[in-house]
């Protein structure tokens, strides 16, 4: 309030300040803070309710995207282990491939020295 306001406040047409009015005089940041209430107060509820919604939404998203990664997540794991058990059977496969080669050269060296040994 300003100086003039208060003024006038003051001096009515009988002379008499009212109690709301001279408390209002005596708290203006009160007052202030209740006109801006009034004039923005439904703006800023407005604001709040929408920022509520958007929060639990962004947290509806939130929780859809982890509940995706982490399907995602299982079905790669699901992968590697598939892959790490053909890798191990190929292995296996490998060696037991390699164990056949070496018997059967071997076997041939063996029959390479009988037959120079029977000579």
């Amino acid at each position: 309030m300003t100086m003039q306001n208060v003024e006038q406040i003051e001096k009515d047409v009988n002379g008499n300040v009212s109690p709301s009015e001279k408390e209002a005089i005596a708290r203006p940041e009160e007052t202030i803070d209740q006109v801006r209430d009034l004039l923005f107060g439904g703006a800023q509820r407005s604001i709040e309710n929408r920022l509520v919604d958007l929060r639990e939404e962004m947290q509806a998203t939130f929780k859809e995207l982890k509940a995706e990664f982490e399907k995602e997540l299982a079905a790669v794991q699901a992968m590697v282990e598939e892959l790490e058990r053909n890798s191990e059977n190929k292995q296996l496969a490998s060696h037991k491939e390699i164990g056949a080669a070496i018997s059967q050269l071997g076997a041939t060296i063996s029959e390479l020295g009988s037959g120079r040994s029977g000579k």
